[in-house]
């Protein structure tokens, strides 16, 4: 009815239009703000129905209540099974996504007493970004995707495509859900020095918590056939740049050594490779981790030690929150039933805001397309630093594992969408230009896997870790970007302190109070 008034000719002519030889009224603008204002207060009360209505007496209040708690009971009359199997004694958590972020979660939470239901959409686990990764393992290493330094590089490369460009941002991201909040977000949080170097400060501290949590993942044999890498090269083609990411090591005490490239001038590739890059650094630390792999290892290891605590349901899917009328979640209501709970996280990744969504928050989180290429390990490269190390390049990301190079580094943040022929995309076409370049390498299109997926960005390209502010039994953990594997095990600690009431600093960097208009 509203829509109908504010469109209607007449009144805009009435209201607005100057009539000749009049002076300009003050009317017809009072009573288009008067009607506008109508039209914020009915959407803000449609999305924010748990408002208190100041003009209601104590029992009309009561009775408001008792009739949401009504509707509540009758959508609690179709029940799941798996709540008959459930365990009142201890407090129940449900997470919502089986990528490897959920199941890290549900590691940490059974290993502190908690029972877990997980629910995954599909009919088998690390089905999305999780399933084919760039298998590099790096804690420590934060070059901010969003920063003044690429959001411009990334509109350039957008308008004027070039051969060599490994990011662009497409317009057609402003049809995606929250983009304007996702933008201004961005622009308030990406575009200083100062916030790209305590962004730099925020991702190591979470890496030094991740190391904590992974020496202990490691004692469980969850990483066998997997670390084989020496260590990480990191090249700069900026010496400046590189000692300003360098510094954040050293501010974390982060163990690192300049390289000397007369170390690496044994073979034909190093000696090619070290010549376009002046500064690199080196990490002495095991990597190459497939998170597939890593998935699968970790729910065996659950359902085989907590068998009665944890339960997994394929083809599940979230519908909606079951609330009474303090906004206390009590269960969620899914394509199967309802499934109720105690505790409950969000790890959809990128799909995690339209399941906030349901809650009226809106999670600042955009998808970034990523190409990942797989091939086996050419017989020359043997011996050189593509067999033995990890490669992060300004471009690229290369890793091998067991004689399969994983190769990564476009990025293009865009509508959500799949592709059906990701070898012919631009993503793809720039890996194999810069493979070539880099290295002298030439990939043959047949013998070669690509596969394209949505990543879930932040408009700081910082994971968000928060508790929702009026769902207090509510937590995410999403917005990994292309970090999830090395950074899953110190987030899920995260989450897990927030459950135990803790509040400590170093955590509100990830908070959700960090964005506007969420």
């Amino acid at each position: 009815m509203i829509k109908k008034i504010l469109c209607n000719q007449k009144l805009y002519q009435y209201c607005v239009e100057q009539k000749i030889n009049k002076p300009k009224s003050k009317k017809g603008r009072n009573i288009l703000l008067f009607l506008f204002s109508l039209g914020f207060v009915q959407q803000y009360s449609k999305n924010r129905n748990y408002m208190s209505n100041i003009f209601l007496s104590q029992q009309e209040v009561y009775d408001l209540n008792k009739n949401k708690q009504l509707e509540v009971d009758k959508k609690q009359l179709k029940y799941h099974e798996i709540n008959l199997k459930r365990n009142q004694d201890i407090q129940t958590a449900i997470i919502i996504g089986g990528g490897i972020i959920g199941l890290s979660q549900a590691l940490k939470l059974l290993q502190h007493g908690y029972s877990v239901i997980l629910i995954e959409k599909e009919q088998f686990i690390s089905t999305k970004c999780s399933a084919f990764n760039g298998n590099i393992y790096n804690p420590y290493l934060f070059n901010p995707l969003i920063s003044k330094y690429s959001i411009k590089t990334m509109f350039n490369n957008y308008i004027n495509p070039s051969d060599t460009a490994t990011q662009r941002f497409s317009f057609r991201c402003l049809l995606e859900p929250g983009a304007i909040v996702w933008l201004i977000n961005a622009l308030r949080l990406s575009t200083s020095d100062s916030k790209f170097d305590q962004s730099i400060q925020d991702m190591t501290k979470l890496g030094q918590i991740q190391e904590q949590e992974f020496e202990k993942i490691k004692k469980l044999g969850l990483l066998e056939n997997q670390l084989t890498a020496e260590g990480e090269l990191s090249l700069y083609k900026s010496v400046e740049y590189g000692r300003r990411i360098s510094q954040s090591f050293i501010s974390a005490g982060v163990e690192f050594k300049e390289v000397d490239k007369n170390n690496y001038n044994k073979h034909d590739l190093d000696r090619k490779l070290f010549n376009n890059f002046p500064y690199v650094i080196k990490l002495n630390k095991e990597n190459n981790l497939d998170t597939k792999s890593l998935s699968i290892q970790t729910l065996k290891y659950c359902q085989k030690h907590y068998p009665n605590k944890f339960k997994i349901l394929y083809g599940t899917e979230f519908n909606e929150f079951i609330m009474n009328y303090n906004r206390y979640v009590l269960g969620i209501n899914t394509n199967k039933g309802v499934i109720y709970g105690d505790k409950f996280v969000i790890c959809a990744g990128l799909h995690s805001k339209y399941i906030a969504k349901k809650l009226g928050v809106t999670l600042p989180i955009m998808p970034c397309r990523g190409w990942i290429i797989e091939c086996e390990l050419p017989e020359f490269a043997k011996g050189s630093v593509l067999d033995k190390m990890v490669l992060k390049l300004p471009t690229l990301s290369i890793t091998n594992l067991n004689n399969k190079l994983r190769i990564s580094g476009c990025q293009l943040i865009d509508k959500e969408y799949k592709s059906d022929d990701p070898i012919n995309e631009w993503g793809a076409q720039i890996l194999i230009k810069q493979m070539k370049e880099q290295f002298n390498i030439d990939l043959d299109p047949q013998c070669i896997s690509v596969r394209d997926c949505c990543r879930p960005l932040t408009p700081d390209d910082k994971i968000i870790l928060s508790k929702f502010s009026l769902n207090r039994n509510v937590y995410v953990n999403a917005g990994h970007g292309s970090r999830g594997m090395s950074q899953c095990y110190g987030c899920a600690e995260i989450i897990y302190q927030l459950m135990q009431g803790q509040k400590k600093e170093e955590y509100q960097a990830f908070d959700l109070t960090r964005f506007l208009f969420v």
